[in-house]
């Protein structure tokens, strides 16, 4: 009987000894490949961040790289994104002067147009009626921020749960949001460009009905129009302006300050940045990381691939391509890529996982 009960509690010790073994082995190999992935994305981030341009580069493998990327855990790094912010803040002062308003503008003065700076606009009294007294926002009071873009690389992503948690979401260009599933439907700051309003919408005084009925989606998103960044882009922005006056007065109509966006192209500029015109996408993303605590950023993808190499409109809603000859969207992306890498802000690329709050 004593044999039998050595012979059981030698076994048991036996079977002890492998589980703990197997176990520690287990954990062993667990933390060397943590340790391997975490060297593996800091070398990407790496050659990204010192990557200066993306001519002659090979989209193929540069898709690749960024989907590595995107498998690699991303944290705020608080440095990187103070240093950005408070250089933003230095050149442009988006919290104060991304918009025309009553604060910032004195009844008489004369703006400067952001594109032809010798032309200029006095701010009489009929336009100091149109200017809201100040920003929508106060310092600091924007937490999470979404801007998000217009790319084909939001179709089928599921982003929309995501993009709808952030406390406050920038739109471009007027894109519609009824692919909400994939880009949500939460607006709080919406663009258009004088163009679309010329093309799409004729007779504003007369006929504002459509374009009230396309703005209405937006809720009370406050509509941020260039309406002094060249002389031809004026009437149409104030034309816009009046219409929604009488057709939807609760859509607050606001226009960018011609010298936010001519400080803010110039700052780029220097960072190398060499296309005509800066996209409204880099715009409101280099807005948004001064003004919020983070920012998320989707549908900034300007390959006609996804990052499994499947073909993608350049919209999510259309396949028309931007003016190459005014925007570098590639070379705006890297850009982008590089704060990621950085840690200043977090670039959406791929399929969101984020299940809805109820």
């Amino acid at each position: 009987m004593c044999y039998l009960v050595l012979f059981i509690l030698l076994c048991s010790g036996t079977l002890l000894s492998i589980t703990l073994i197997d176990y520690y082995q287990h954990q062993r190999d667990g933390f060397l490949d943590s340790v391997q992935k975490r060297l593996q994305c800091g070398r990407l981030r790496e050659r990204l961040v010192t990557m200066t341009t993306i001519k002659k580069v090979d989209i193929a493998l540069f898709s690749q790289e960024v989907r590595e990327l995107m498998d690699c855990p991303w944290r705020l790094n608080l440095t990187h994104r103070e240093l950005h912010r408070t250089e933003l803040w230095s050149c442009c002062n988006a919290s104060d002067r991304l918009m025309v308003t009553r604060q910032n503008t004195n009844l008489n003065q004369s703006l400067s147009y952001e594109i032809q700076r010798w032309r200029k606009r006095k701010v009489d009294q009929a336009l100091w009626e149109m200017l809201p007294q100040t920003v929508p926002w106060s310092k600091g009071s924007l937490s999470h921020c979404a801007v998000v873009g217009s790319g084909g690389i939001l179709q089928n992503s599921s982003c929309g749960a995501e993009i709808d948690n952030a406390d406050y979401v920038i739109r471009f260009n007027l894109a519609p949001i009824n692919k909400s599933y994939d880009v949500g439907v939460k607006t709080d700051l919406i663009t258009a460009n004088p163009s679309q309003i010329i093309k799409g919408y004729t007779d504003l005084q007369r006929n504002p009905g459509h374009l009230a009925e396309v703005l209405s989606v937006y809720g009370h998103a406050h509509l941020l129009l260039p309406a002094f960044s060249s002389a031809s882009g004026t009437s149409p922005c104030f034309k816009v302006y009046h219409a929604l006056r009488k057709a939807r007065p609760q859509q607050e109509v606001v226009f960018f300050h011609p010298d936010y966006l001519f400080e803010l192209g110039r700052f780029w500029r220097h960072r190398g940045q060499r296309a005509r015109r800066l996209s409204t996408g880099l715009m409101l993303a280099s807005t948004a990381l001064e003004i919020c605590e983070q920012v998320h950023l989707y549908g900034f993808w300007p390959f006609p691939q996804d990052l499994s190499h499947n073909p993608l409109p350049h919209h999510y809603y259309d396949n028309v391509g931007p003016n190459r000859r005014m925007h570098a969207m590639p070379e705006e992306f890297l850009l982008l890529l590089q704060l990621h890498s950085q840690g200043a802000l977090q670039l959406h690329a791929g399929p969101c996982t984020l299940t809805p709050t109820p």
